[in-house]
Parts: C-alpha cells; sequence; structure tokens
C-alpha cells in the first residue's frame, strides 16, 4: 500500500517546479480558527511590507468565497494593507477560475503583490484550480511564486495552511480506520503547492482535534521525516524557509521521525518518533532544529535530567488517558510527562462501541535529552513517542454486582 501511495503521489508531483530553489519571502501558516485579534494578522501586514501593501485574498477553499474572503480583506484593510479580493472560486463570482488564473491584469497584481492570504475550507480547491491537470503551475500560481521568492508572504489559515507541504492530507478517513489500514489510494493524500519546501510537512487543528497520529500515517506514506503540527488560533512565521518564530494562544508541535523504527504493513507501528511542543515566541531553526525559548521563559528552564528537578508534585505517578485523540489531550499529556516524576504517559485509541476494532496504545516518556521552558504555557522538547496496535477485551467491561439490599 505505501509503495502505490507513494508511486501516485510521484506521478501527481513530477510536473511540480523545484521546491530547492532559495526564496526571500516568508511563510505565515495558521492551524485554523485564526482568530482576529491574534497578534499574526499585524505580522502578516508588517510582512507584506507595511501600511499601503497590496495582500491579495484567496477565497478558493471556502463554501461562501465572497463572504468569507470580503471578512478578511474588511480585517486587513482595517489594519493597513491595501487588501484585494481574488474572485478565484468555483461559485460566487461571475468569472471562472480557468478565467482568472490565466488573466494578465491578475497575473500581474500577483506578481507585485506583497502578500497573500488562503482563506480555509476545503484544501482540493486550491489544487483544483491552481494547479493545471497534469500538476504543473497555471500561470497565477507561477506569479504567485515569482512574488514569494522576491519577498512575498503567503499566508493560510487551515485549508490555507494544509496546501503549504508538498503532500497534504486532502480527504483522510477517521483516524482509527488510517491507522488500521493507511491511506486510501487516489484519496487520503495528494499534491500541496509546496511553498514551504520539499522538507516538512504540515498538518493543522493539530491538538484541538487531535491530529498527531494521522501525521505520523501520512508523514509514513509520503517519506516524510520532518511535520509541523499546527493547532487553532497559532501560526508559525517562517523566513526565508529557514528561521520560524510560533505566534499564537496555542502551540506548534514539530514532529522528527529520522531515527523512529516503522515496523512494516498495517497496523501501524512505530517507536522512536522525537516531538516538541513550542509556544508563542518560541524559535526553530528549521535546518538543524535548534529550538530557542520565548523570552520571557529563558529564566524558567525544567531539565528533569538534572539532580536538582522536582516534579510536580500534585500530578499522578501514573499519567494515563482512556482517549488520546481527544481534543487538546496530547499537548496535555505532553506538559505532564515533563514534569512528573515518572515521565511516562500511557493513552489509548480505541472504539468502545466496536472492541474488536482495532485499537493502539500511545507512549509518552522522557529521554536525557527532554527539557522545556515554564511559562503561560509550557514548552516541551525532546519528548519521546511509541505507537503499537493492541486488541481490546470484549466486551470491555461487565456491569458491577447490585449489591443494594444486601444485609450486613
Amino acid at each position: 500500500m505505501r509503495r502505490l501511495v507513494l508511486c501516485l503521489l510521484a506521478l501527481l508531483t513530477t510536473a511540480l517546479p523545484s521546491l530547492a530553489d532559495p526564496v526571500k519571502g516568508s511563510l505565515l501558516i495558521a492551524g485554523g480558527d485564526f482568530r482576529l485579534d491574534n497578534p499574526g494578522w499585524p505580522r502578516l501586514v508588517d510582512l507584506a511590507g507595511g501600511k499601503g501593501a497590496m495582500i491579495l485574498v484567496l477565497p478558493t477553499a471556502s463554501g461562501d468565497p465572497a463572504g468569507s474572503g470580503g471578512r478578511i480583506v474588511a480585517h486587513l484593510r482595517s489594519l493597513g494593507a491595501n487588501a484585494i479580493l481574488l474572485p478565484l472560486a468555483e461559485r460566487g463570482f461571475d468569472r471562472t477560475p480557468t478565467d482568472i488564473v490565466s488573466d494578465p491584469v491578475w497575473i500581474d497584481r500577483a506578481r507585485n503583490a506583497g502578500g497573500f492570504f488562503l482563506v480555509g475550507g476545503d484544501q482540493s480547491r486550491y489544487t483544483a484550480v491552481l494547479l493545471r491537470p497534469d500538476g504543473s503551475d497555471t500561470p497565477l500560481l507561477a506569479a504567485i511564486r515569482t512574488a514569494h521568492a522576491n519577498g512575498a508572504v503567503i499566508a493560510g489559515s487551515s485549508a490555507g495552511a494544509a496546501i503549504m507541504s508538498t503532500t497534504m492530507i486532502k480527504d483522510a478517513p477517521e483516524t482509527l480506520d488510517l491507522l488500521a489500514a493507511g491511506p486510501v489510494a487516489g484519496r487520503t493524500l495528494g499534491p500541496g503547492l509546496g511553498f514551504i519546501g520539499p522538507d516538512w510537512f504540515v498538518d493543522q487543528h493539530f491538538l484541538a482535534r487531535g491530529r498527531f497520529a494521522r501525521t505520523l500515517v501520512a508523514m509514513d506514506a509520503a517519506g516524510y521525516t520532518h511535520g509541523l503540527g499546527v493547532d487553532e488560533n497559532t501560526a508559525i512565521i517562517i523566513h526565508k524557509r529557514k528561521a520560524a518564530e510560533v505566534v499564537g494562544a496555542s502551540g506548534v508541535v514539530v514532529v522528527n521521525t529520522h531515527a523512529a523504527t516503522r515496523r512494516p504493513g498495517w497496523p501501524f507501528a512505530q517507536t522512536g518518533t522525537v516531538i516538541s511542543l513550542l509556544r508563542d515566541g518560541d524559535r526553530l531553526d528549521l535546518p538543524t532544529g535548534t529550538v530557542t525559548p520565548a523570552i520571557g521563559r529563558t529564566n524558567n528552564p525544567i531539565d528533569p535530567s538534572r539532580r536538582d528537578f522536582i516534579p510536580d508534585p500534585e500530578l499522578p505517578a501514573a499519567l494515563t488517558t482512556g482517549d488520546i485523540l481527544a481534543p487538546w489531550q496530547f499537548g496535555q499529556l505532553m506538559e505532564k510527562v515533563l514534569e512528573s516524576q515518572g515521565g511516562r504517559a500511557v493513552g489509548l485509541a480505541f472504539d468502545a462501541a466496536t472492541p474488536a476494532r482495532p485499537a493502539f496504545r500511545v507512549i509518552l516518556r522522557r529521554e536525557p535529552a527532554s527539557r522545556g521552558w515554564r511559562g503561560p504555557e509550557l514548552t516541551v522538547l525532546n519528548l519521546i513517542l511509541d505507537i503499537e496496535p493492541i486488541r481490546m477485551a470484549d466486551p470491555l467491561y461487565h456491569p458491577a454486582a447490585d449489591t443494594r439490599g444486601t444485609k450486613s
């Protein structure tokens, strides 16, 4: 199955231009639910050139392109940008996408824009209109790439984040099904637009929707060893595909499977994945993986390998969760593992209604290199993640004996 998926992706992406060429522009990748008071919005305007900078808003993925795009345009204008709605969508505008992507006026605007914002929705709609049937760039997408190479910022939220990878998740099945049987050929994965380059995979709504497991499967199937999981109302700003900074309310999970061991076949089993959780203001050097904490955290280190490390006394000795895929559960467990006495947690992923369905055990554990910093939220570096299939009891439970009325 994995070989088939890789072959299909190779066919889909052979016509894409080289993505290793140097770029001067930045990316602002938001994980969804990117609220208007997020500090990433004024940063976007600054990256585009400041007050008066032209930012084209692409509402292509939205089910209500004119409405969604119009609200983003109004917000960017309130911040001083010269925001313009690019009428590129399958519905809601008078002109067809085929007409727009080859229109010399819009191509010239894109080539000279200071920034772009890609609205959320269905990411497949972006690739459907910006890529030709053979996978090559339309003239409009080529102009966007030219502007980005010359210094323009490309920003996107939710679906606008998913397309940042060369390969993206386009229509994933339920996570348990994905772990049990792998990607569905021709459906689960597809070509993205690759603005981040060929080495990094991007997923969104990461902690809010418990997407770490689907990201591991997608990275394995598409051949990635480095991934970024961006949570809601949070963005990672990447300059020239090198220096990155986290902005926003939640966090970004960095996934590294370079030294991980993957057991062949399905269900999915993998050990040794290194994961880190970065917070607002933390910086990441993409080529080296070096993390620099935000200024407010530098004086509050957490190093469990030191003899003077004091674990959090409020944490239980055994860290467990019966639903590791629940909203925000994964990030909370990462924090607890770092500060706990034992430095280990076990989480389960299973279908309580169908115990015979494949189930999985996830183990998070510290290693000597694990450390972090305290702040409003914890930064967590270098935990190890193992995931393996297990068999649940069937039935999972029996009713307790009814002791009411028993005489003593």
